[in-house]
Parts: C-alpha cells; structure tokens; sequence
C-alpha cells in the first residue's frame, strides 16, 4: 500500500482551516481518488495538552478544540460523516508564524500545505508594503516550506484592491496584503507550486461585526442595515466555516498543475437589499437596507474604531460598489467556483437563508464575538 502523503493545514481552529479538515475526513471528499491519497496534519497557534509526536483519533481533536462537524438541524445528523481510512489525524500545536523554529517541524515531510494568515488590519509603516505584519507571516511560512521540501502549497488570498481601482483607493491592506503575499508566492514557482483561494466576504461577518448587524430603528419600527453604499452593491458571501473546505477540496482533487490557477469561493453575489430581504424572510420582522452618508457612517457605524481601520472598511466598501469584489468578472468566477465543487460531487454550498437558520440568528442578539472570523 502506497504511503499517503501529508496535508497541512494551518489555522486548523478557525473557521476556514477547520472547515478544512472536516471536509476532507467527510465521506464525500474521502471516496475522492486525489483526496484520499492524503493524511492530514492539523497546525494551530493554540496550546493543546498532546504530545504531536503521534497521531490521534478525530474524536478526540474534536474534544480537545471543543467542536464537531456540522450537523443538520433538521434531522440530527452529521452531515460530514468520516470515511478516512485511518480515521486518525496529526497534531502540531503553538505554531507561530513569526517563529520559524515552530514553522520547520510542523512542516516535516509535508507534501501540501493548505495556508491562511491573519490580516492586522493596521496600516503599514514603512515605506515598503512587504514589511507589513502578514507579509513577513508568509514569507516564513514559505521559508520553512522550501526548506523542508513542501511541493505544493494552497494559499488563501483576496484581491489587490490599489490595483483594481487603479491607484484610488489605497487603505485596504487586509486585501493588499494577502495579494502581495500570492504574488511573492508566485515567484517561488517551480520551486514550489501553488494554487489560490480567494474567498468572499464571510457569512459570518453579520454575526461578529455589530456596523453590519441589523439595529433597531424607533422611527421607523424596523430593522435597519446602513453602510454608504448604494443597496444595489453586490456582495460575494461565502460560508467560510462550512464551506472553505469543499472548494479546497475539489482543487485538490483537480490536481495542483503548477500554473497558480485562483479560484474564487462564494455562494453568490447577493446585493445588500437583497442581504436585508434575506434576513426580514429568516426573522420574520422588517429589515431594510438604507444607504447613508461616508461622514454617517465613519462616525455613527464605525464609532469607536481607530481612524485607520475606518479608513479601510470606507475604502473597502466603497471599492466594492464601484469596482466589484474582483472586478467585472466577479459573477462569472463565482459561478465557475461552484461548478467545481459541484462537479467533485461534494455537497451543494450553503445559502445565507440556510446559514442564518443553521446559526439559529435572532435580531437584536448582537456579535458573538468581536473578533474578526479567520
């Protein structure tokens, strides 16, 4: 029997690493001949009481994270029924980006390595936009990976928003940076090869970022959802904790050719009135959309934030209304995204309507958490 190849995947205790992992010991991706030829090594910041010495039973990572696969609400079952052959899964824990020390071990005899980075959301300080927090993250990360021989890795990126509007708008480096980070990872090539994820905006967002929740508005006895931008602005969301690892899983099952193809992951572009529309259906009360002010917003919405990140949530918006996610084309690769994992047979992705349900959201609950989904 032909010795499987290790898989790594950083940020295995957020959401798009996780969903990492629970697709590809799911019983759909498993069955796949590519996937299956993968055993997986899951690499977390976290400190965890095991010893990563040897592998361990999925059971029991998922108690040690204190999570589980997705189970439907419906019917009380899982959806991501393991089929993984050893049923077992490698562990490495207090992996630090900015410790190479911790990067060289964890990336002992991998063949692919699935890498997210954490945006900083901090505006750069120095003249060079390489020397940003997250750009010297990934250029560790590859350092370690070209020294222990990585071949290929899968990198999760966003558009170059400077570029895209051609110069105008300037402070959004949570973009800027991971593109930066996939362009210097396209110059390793043939080194090391590489294939890229670029995700839309998480579903998640309206639950851990109250300036996009739903508030209350007397005056009108409904629902209200302002940003500064018309209603008619289209949004790519995506499900990131369900559903990053079926379109990780079916590139991988495509094969990683070397060529750096980028596929975009997103269950459609929904308009901001249509994001309104979508929740007034799940909560059964009126939610609406209204467009406000770029002054409105900064001081009502963003109030209390640091004058850079408003910098970068005004500009980043704005950039979406007029430019779009990923330019004119953002339709069209959202659409041919889907059809890749629909074509590895791995599950249809999950809707706003369903992932409001599945969160069981009700109005007025406020962000879960005031950290920003990873």
């Amino acid at each position: 029997m032909t010795e499987k190849k290790i898989l790594a995947v950083f940020g295995a205790t957020g959401q798009q690493g996780g969903s990492v992992i629970n697709q590809l010991v799911s019983e759909p991706a498993a069955s796949l001949p590519n996937i299956s030829q993968f055993h997986l090594r899951a690499l977390t910041s976290r400190s965890l009481p095991i010893s990563s010495a040897s592998p361990i039973q999925l059971e029991q990572w998922y108690r040690l994270i204190g999570s589980s696969p997705d189970t439907d609400t419906d019917n009380n079952t899982t959806n991501n029924t393991t089929n993984n052959t050893t049923n077992t899964i490698q562990v490495t824990p207090q992996v630090d980006f900015h410790t190479p020390s911790t990067l060289l071990p964890a990336l002992k005899d991998v063949h692919t390595a699935f890498i997210m980075t954490t945006p900083s959301f901090t505006p750069v300080t120095s003249d060079d936009p390489n020397s940003s927090k997250e750009f010297l993250a990934v250029q560790n990360i590859l350092s370690a990976a070209l020294a222990q021989k990585v071949d290929t890795v899968l990198f999760s990126t966003l558009p170059n928003i400077t570029e895209l509007s051609s110069g105008k708008y300037t402070h959004v480096t949570p973009f800027d940076d991971k593109a930066r980070a996939e362009a210097y990872i396209r110059s390793l090539h043939p080194q090391i090869k590489s294939a890229f994820l670029s995700l839309g905006f998480f579903m998640s967002n309206w639950l851990t970022q109250g300036f996009l929740a739903p508030r209350y508005d007397e005056d009108t006895d409904s629902w209200v959802m302002r940003l500064h931008v018309a209603g008619g602005t289209g949004i790519p969301l995506v499900d990131a904790g369900r559903d990053t690892g079926k379109f990780v899983a079916a590139i991988l099952e495509r094969g990683v050719d070397g060529t750096g193809e980028a596929v975009l992951a997103a269950e459609g572009v929904y308009p901001l009135d249509g994001i309104a529309e979508v929740f007034s259906r799940h909560t059964g009360q009126r939610v609406r959309y209204e467009q406000v002010t770029v002054e409105e917003f900064r001081e009502t919405g963003l109030k209390g934030f640091p004058e850079s990140l408003k910098d970068v949530l005004v500009e980043g918006y704005s950039a979406l209304e007029e430019f779009g996610h990923a330019g004119k084309e953002t339709g069209a690769l959202v659409e041919e995204g889907k059809r890749l994992v629909r074509e590895c047979g791995l599950g249809e992705l999950v809707s706003l309507e369903e992932f409001l349900k599945k969160e069981g959201y009700v109005l007025g609950k406020g962000p879960r958490s005031k950290q920003w989904g990873s």
